[in-house]
């Protein structure tokens, strides 16, 4: 069965938001992280047996029927629920760097991939296969070198059709390849995106 597609639109609201330019957009993303991963647990026990109990708390919708998200995964999904809480209800300044939050991330794929086998390879659009390999590559602090290759390929990247390609009066020209549009390229432009992740040898 494929992956249900509320659970991918809500997949897409955390990237857009890792990718956008608003402040705090890991904090953010970090926090609906954690609720994707509730839903995606709830959603795949219903499929499961409807009458499995929604209202359970997150430890136990991980272990609902259907779903049971166990082992070193569960532990990282668990310690990634009590910084969200901390964040929302312990303090307000709070918040997470990109790294954890891009690993947050692709905890809340493999709880996916756990639910609805192979999803994030079949059934996601290509712009979200994209997005989450610029993800992936961010999740680790161990190569900066593939990271600073891949934002130089980014801002150089040909992402007009010509050089001096007027703009309209009542148009804001953007800079592509800046961190702060990357959502926009990868939704607009993958396969580009795609070209930069590869010339610079990320997997």
């Amino acid at each position: 069965m494929p992956v249900p597609a509320e659970i991918t639109a809500a997949l897409e609201s955390v990237i857009d938001i890792y990718f956008s330019s608003v402040r705090h957009r890991e904090r953010a993303a970090f926090i609906l992280c954690d609720n994707l991963v509730e839903m995606a647990c709830k959603t795949k026990a219903r499929e499961h047996n409807y009458r499995a109990n929604m209202q359970c708390g997150f430890h136990d919708a991980l272990l609902l029927p259907g779903v049971t998200v166990r082992s070193t995964l569960a532990r990282r999904l668990e310690s990634n629920r009590s910084t969200r809480n901390n964040m929302q209800h312990g303090s307000a300044a709070a918040t997470v760097d990109a790294e954890h939050c891009a690993k947050a991330i692709l905890d809340a794929v493999k709880v996916i991939d756990h639910c609805w086998p192979n999803s994030s390879a079949n059934h996601f659009p290509a712009w979200i296969r994209c997005a989450l390999r610029v993800v992936r590559l961010y999740s680790s602090g161990d190569n900066p070198l593939a990271k600073n290759d891949f934002e130089s390929h980014m801002r150089s990247a040909q992402w007009r059709v010509a050089d001096r390609e007027t703009v309209k009066v009542n148009c804001r020209q953007i800079e592509m390849g800046n961190r702060d549009h990357w959502g926009l390229a990868i939704r607009t432009q993958a396969t580009i995106v795609e070209d930069c992740l590869t010339r610079a040898n990320v997997p």
